[in-house]
């Protein structure tokens, strides 16, 4: 397994907005730098504009990155030895440390508060609950679940009582504009209570990739025919609509201490979600 660094041949300028490479996929951020997969690697670059740095070469497929709290560390999915873990290393770069071993494929979603890594698993699938989020600690171990019967996408709140999720994988997602039975809204659900609501579906539009941003939920939604950002205020039930693309779907979601970024287009945005401004 090779875990050098490389030097990209493209810049990340400030907001991301003039990038000359395209798929940049799946991006994840800290306070100061944002990752990303290209081409089946993870790199990363600084926020304010540089170099974007190779952190992963090898054969296998790496994807789904995510800073660890304070930026130190990048969790992800990988196929090396080929089977789909989890594994960890320095946001500096270095050696992957696999922190998963079952033979069903584990998939990260992030992080909680108390920096272990969520991920979502078959491991323990029958019909109708085909996937659990479990969490496993940087140090290993055995996973542990998190207490849902059934779970795909998710992402815990930053205080750690609730969880953002959706209950079902898509077969195919794709399908742009689904409306049908796989179309779920996002599930929100008090850890300690089990209580339960969900974002409106007013269209039954789907709703994916919740994350958290301070006390509301941010997810991807098809209500207007091409996929946007929308916000949930858990407290208020106050729904709102942030993007409002209208050629490229928002491809990917992913939340940081002070703002979010995504992917539309095959680029990299930054979005400040309290004022809209992308």
């Amino acid at each position: 397994m090779k875990k050098t660094l490389f030097t990209l041949v493209f810049c990340l300028p400030i907001l991301l907005v003039a990038q000359g490479t395209q798929l940049l996929r799946q991006p994840t951020i800290s306070n100061t730098e944002v990752a990303f997969v290209y081409a089946n690697d993870i790199w990363k670059a600084p926020l304010n504009g540089g170099e974007a740095i190779r952190l992963t070469s090898d054969d296998g497929y790496e994807s789904n990155p995510h800073f660890s709290k304070d930026g130190k560390y990048i969790a992800f999915t990988a196929q090396y030895d080929g089977n789909v873990d989890v594994y960890v290393m320095p946001s500096d770069g270095g050696e992957p440390v696999r922190l998963t071993f079952h033979p069903d494929g584990d998939f990260v979603q992030g992080w909680t508060p108390d920096n272990r890594i969520l991920f979502r698993s078959g491991r323990e699938g029958q019909p109708t609950k085909t996937n659990k989020l479990y969490t496993v600690s940087m140090n290993g171990g055995l996973p542990e679940s998190i207490g849902l019967d059934r779970a795909a996408y998710g992402e815990l709140s930053n205080d750690g009582t609730h969880i953002a999720y959706t209950p079902i994988t898509s077969w195919d997602p794709e399908w742009r504009n689904y409306r049908g039975g796989q179309a779920m809204p996002i599930w929100i659900v008090d850890l300690k209570t089990k209580e339960l609501i969900t974002t409106p579906q007013l269209d039954k539009e789907r709703h994916l990739d919740p994350v958290w941003f301070k006390d509301k939920v941010y997810y991807l939604s098809e209500r207007d025919y091409t996929s946007n950002i929308w916000s949930f205020n858990v407290k208020t039930k106050e729904e709102k609509q942030i993007t409002f693309h209208k050629k490229f779907d928002v491809k990917s979601l992913n939340a940081g201490a002070k703002q979010l970024v995504y992917e539309q287009g095959g680029y990299l945005h930054l979005l400040q979600p309290e004022t809209g401004v992308s």
